[in-house]
This record gives structure tokens, sequence and C-alpha cells, in this order.
């Protein structure tokens, strides 16, 4: 899909934990009650699913999910057969209950990849329990502690030059720790099943990390895996060409143009355009791994070439159809083309944003879930420019300010923009067409003008202000891009502005619930409030 700049049954839902009129009655223990225990191919259990839900032992009803938890973890131990002590790691809000993630520690020493999901009901009820556990615990750490010790960061290094090809002097160690390893919780299909004191270190190898063990006694490599892969860049310079034949390959593939930069690479003479690209889809990454649960950009939306792996890729200087080519645009096959007037931090992220979308909610590029897409890159695109503090205030919410071709839309102002949009949910300036086969609408349904009621809406969020004598309090960035990011993962590709409106609602409650970002009842309100100003309406409850 090419995307370009140019020019559930959920309401106002809270989730609260259920009225108990009364004890539940004492019921068997999970150990004792009819279940289904399912397990791997090696014999090791990895889901548990009682008949019936299974109370709390000593009949308590608990509301608190991390407590219920604790409680069944006696239980959850003998069942999987862990050989060490479970502790409460995470709790997530989840309609109908909570999802609490027990770990598996050895004292205060975690074992890696070891942990159980405790589906929860609101009293606390288990109704399944999925995961896996080491059944084994053999050995000790060195008399002088957990410590890591220098010996082992050495071979740790070493072992990452030798699979890199690098030097051990380019190599970066990221974080060392103490960890038990159980080579069974990394491969399922591994026959041993006991976790033995190591040390763990992450290294950055330039584009990628690399997770290494390393046994505490003898010193010998565990294991070692590819961690996460770091931000890639690739640049190329169609220096003021546009051969639509040379754009289709994907920067630094056969037949590209020529690659000017690369991750780590020196700047590049008298290309002002390539440096600023790729310093900006820097900036990019770094406001996902800060404000999201992604982490790197790399891993979703890079494009593999052959002989040089996976990066972001990106084309400038580029005149596809007029020199200075004033657009910009995505695709999952080429990267990121962008011409000279229309060079900006924001318009940078706003198109990277759109591979996102494409690997995520996968929104459809037409009608009223196209207007989201569009708004959801102008979102992402205006909170990769506000989380860096970049530009003047008097800019703020303006997309395009500081290009050669001026603002292009104001999310603030959808209306007072070059090209005025609706800033109201089928308000004045709303293109009412469809796209389809018969009636063909232009700009897919109107995606670049309804976009301007998205854009509306995530600033008065984020900002608060006054629209149609309705005033707003805003719940600020931080707040903002995490209800933005969980949105974007939640949404469906045919989402209309009713199903945006309503899963924005139904999420900040869940933040609650999850104690993301500090969420409190009032933000929600504040978000309805911005829901209301811009007159879009909710999904309709099934009666």
């Amino acid at each position: 899909m090419k995307t370009c700049l140019c020019g559930l049954w959920v309401a106002s839902l809270v989730l609260l934990s259920a009225p108990l009129a009364a004890q539940p009655p004492v019921g068997p223990s999970l150990a004792t009650a009819p279940k289904r225990v399912q397990e791997s191919s090696r014999g090791a259990v990895r889901q548990i699913v009682p008949d019936r839900p299974i109370a709390v032992p000593g009949g308590r009803g608990l509301a608190d999910p991390a407590t219920a938890a604790t409680a069944h973890s006696a239980d959850i131990k003998q069942l999987f057969g862990a050989a060490a002590d479970l502790v409460v790691t995470t709790v997530a809000g989840r309609a109908g209950g909570s999802t609490v993630r027990l770990g598996q520690r050895v004292g205060a020493i975690p074992v890696h990849g070891a942990g159980v999901a405790l589906a929860l009901r609101p009293d606390g009820s288990l109704q399944s329990a999925t995961g896996a556990l080491s059944e084994r615990i053999d050995g000790s750490y060195p008399s002088g502690g957990t410590e890591p010790a220098e010996a082992a960061r050495r071979t740790a290094v070493g072992k990452v030059a030798e699979l890199s090809g690098l030097a051990a002097d380019a190599l970066r160690v990221r974080s060392e720790s103490a960890a038990w390893f159980d080579p069974s919780l990394v491969d399922g299909e591994r026959p041993d099943r006991v976790a033995v004191p190591a040390y763990r270190y992450d290294i950055r190898a330039r584009a990628a990390v690399w997770r290494v063990f390393v046994a505490a006694v003898g010193g010998a490599v565990l294991d070692a895996l590819p961690a996460e892969r770091a931000l890639d860049r690739v640049v190329c310079d169609a220096d003021s060409q546009g051969a639509e034949r040379t754009l289709a390959v994907p920067c630094g593939a056969a037949g590209s143009y020529p690659v000017v930069r690369t991750e780590g690479g020196p700047r590049v003479p008298g290309n002002e355009d390539a440096d600023k690209v790729y310093d900006w889809m820097g900036d990019t990454e770094d406001f996902y791994r800060r404000h999201t649960a992604l982490g790197g950009l790399t891993d979703l939306i890079g494009i593999e070439v052959p002989g040089s792996g996976k990066a972001l890729r990106a084309t400038v200087r580029v005149c596809a159809e007029a020199c200075p080519y004033a657009n910009a645009y995505w695709t999952d096959e080429q990267g990121f083309v962008i011409g000279s007037a229309v060079l900006g931090l924001d318009v940078v992220a706003h198109e990277l944003t759109h591979g996102v979308t494409e690997r995520t909610s996968g929104l459809n590029y037409v009608n009223e879930s196209g207007a989201i897409n569009e708004s959801m890159s102008d979102v992402f695109g205006e909170f990769t420019e506000l989380a860096g503090k970049r530009g003047r205030k008097a800019d703020r919410w303006k997309i395009g300010n500081g290009t050669d071709v001026g603002v292009i839309r104001d999310m603030r102002s959808p209306r007072s923009a070059a090209d005025p949009q609706p800033e109201t949910y089928k308000g004045p300036g709303w293109v009412p067409a469809t796209h389809s086969d018969r009636d063909r609408a232009p700009d897919n349904g109107g995606v670049h003008t309804n976009s301007g009621v998205g854009n509306r809406l995530a600033a008065l969020i984020t900002d608060g202000g006054t629209l149609g004598g309705r005033k707003v309090d805003g719940i600020g960035l931080d707040k903002a891009a995490a209800l933005y990011w969980s949105t974007q993962t939640q949404l469906f590709p045919s989402a209309d502005y009713p199903a945006l409106a309503s899963t924005l609602i139904t999420v900040c409650h869940n933040n609650i619930d999850d104690k993301i970002a500090g969420f409190t009842a009032p933000d929600c309100a504040h978000i309805q409030q911005a829901v209301e100003a811009v007159r879009i309406p909710l999904l309709r409850d099934r009666t």
C-alpha cells in the first residue's frame, strides 16, 4: 500500500470489581479440582484449565488481583512442577477480570524466561493458568556473590565478536545481571529442563543486540541469541531525479539510487537532506522506544535487502513528478521517499508511522478508516516533534511547519489550513462521498480531508481547549502518547470514527486498571469531553 502526505462493543466502559453479595463458597483447590492439563511435546506443563473457576484458597473473595494470584501460587507451583518460588511481576486489566503474571525466582534472582499468566475473575477466582516454569534448580553462585565477573564479561563479548564478525572493541555491553538459565525456557524442544546459575549480558553490535548467558561456575557460554535489532538506517540520494523504476527499488538494493549514509556512518558533505532524514528517523525511533511498548522500529517496519539485512530505508532529494518534489510517501516495499520541499521531522515521523499502522491496526486506506490512518500518522508525527521539544510554540500542532511548502495541516485548527478540513464529525468541510468501484471519490474517500476530525480530537485530548462551547481539559503528552499507542494496537482495519472514539475511552479505563502512565478517572472524563466536542458518536450498546 502506498500512502502519501498530500496536501467491540464498547461505550464509556469502566471496569469495576464485581460486587460480592456474600463470600464465595469454599471450593476444591486447583490441585484437586477437575481440570484439563496440557503439556508440551516434551511433557512439560504449559496450560491448566479447571472445569469451573477456582475460588481463592481459603474461600476468600479477593478483588485485588495480585493478592489473589499470590494465594493461588502454591497450587500453580505444585502443578507446574516448579522448583522455585513464584512472585507477581505484572497485573493487566481485561474485560471481566485481570491477567496476572507470576515470575519464577531463586531467592532474589529471576529464572530467565519463566512465567505463568493467571486469568482471574474480579473476585480472584482462577479461570486458567498458562506458561512455562523451570522444574529443577541445580548449583549455586560462587561464594563471592551474584555480581557478574569480569572474566564472564570478556567471554560474552568474545562470543558476540565471533558471531557478528566485529572487533571486540566495536561492541558495547548494555546491561549485565545474574539470572538462572534453563535452556528449555528458550527452546521448548530441548530435553534438559534444569536451571543453572548464570550471568546475562545484552551486548550491542551495530544494528543488533545479542543476549549471552555465561555459566557462573566454569565460565562456559550457555547460549547466545539475538535479543532485539537496534535502529538501522540506510539513506539513498536521488540527486534531484525520480525515475519510477529506480524509486521502486528499496534503498540499498541492486539498482537503487546510491547509498550515501548507513547506520553509524559519517555525515554526508553537501547533502543536508540525507543527514536530516537520517537524524529524524532516529528521533522517531527514540519517541517510539520511550513512549510506546513497541521498542525499535527496525524489526517492525525495516525492509530486508539481500546481503545487507533489515533497515529503515529512505530515499531523499526525489523529483518524482516535479522538482523540488512537494510530497513524501511510504510503501512496505520501497520504504520512505521524500522530496526536498517537504523536509521536516513531523513529515518523516508521519510517513514512518504509516508503516507502523500497516503492521498493527492495519487500517484500510479509504473512507473513515483511511482518514483515521492519516490522522494517526499526523498524531504520532506531531507527538515525535513535541516530545523532542522541537519548534516554536506558535508552530505546535502544525504539520509541515518549517518546510518549503509551509504548513500542510493545522491539527488544532483544521479549518484554517491551506486546504481546510472539518474539525467535527460530518461537520463543515466533511467529504461525504464513499470510495467504491461504482462511485470513485477523490483522495480515497477524503482521507486527507476527514482526518481533520481525528487531528482536532488528538490536540484537544493532549492540550485541552474549547470547541463548540465545550471546554476540554488536556491530559498531557505522556498520557496521550500511551493512550494513542494502545488504541493503535486495538483498532481494526475497517474502524470508523465511532470505533476510534469508543476505543480511546475504553483504553483509558484499561490503563487505569493496568496502572499505565498514571491514568485516572478524570483523564477518562476529559477524553470523553473531547470526543463530545468533535461530535463523534460512540458505538451503540447491543440491546
